[in-house]
């Protein structure tokens, strides 16, 4: 498993559309662009520029829950691609116990960005899908309007 960091949260603008894509850059200097929903990448953002909202939103209500729990969220881990999906788990301990829970990318950044944990990304799925640079015409998710 090779350290992730988040890179930005960019908007990917095509021919006939818009779509938000966040990107990690991992260890060896690959980039792991990963196309994300709107509100994952308004609560990544947030989260990255440390912008607190006047009530909770959703991933900072899960973190709250998790610790209510007396757990703690030991890191995030990207480990699979198939069919162009990314899969992720969230490795939570809980006294002496593990336990991984099956996640998206884009919510598993937004939790991680907030305790803040490690993140982690498989080698393959950086052999697969990881590049040298982010693509050109990624523009940067706060210049949206």
């Amino acid at each position: 498993m090779l350290v992730a960091e988040v890179f930005g949260v960019f908007i990917a603008k095509t021919q006939f559309a818009s779509s938000p894509v966040v990107v990690l850059r991992a260890e060896d200097g690959r980039v792991l662009p990963i196309y994300i929903g709107f509100a994952e990448a308004a609560s990544i953002y947030s989260a990255m520029n440390r912008y607190l909202p006047p009530r909770p939103m959703t991933h900072d209500l899960l973190v709250d829950i998790v610790s209510k729990l007396s757990g703690k969220v030991e890191k995030v881990i990207i480990d699979d691609l198939i069919d162009t999906t990314f899969y992720a788990r969230i490795i939570l301990k809980q006294n002496d116990k593990e336990l991984e829970i099956d996640a998206r990318p884009s919510d598993g950044i937004a939790i991680a960005l907030r305790i803040p944990c490690p993140i982690f990304v498989d080698p393959k799925v950086l052999d697969e899908a990881g590049l040298d640079n982010v693509p050109e015409g990624f523009i940067d998710f706060g210049q949206i309007s």
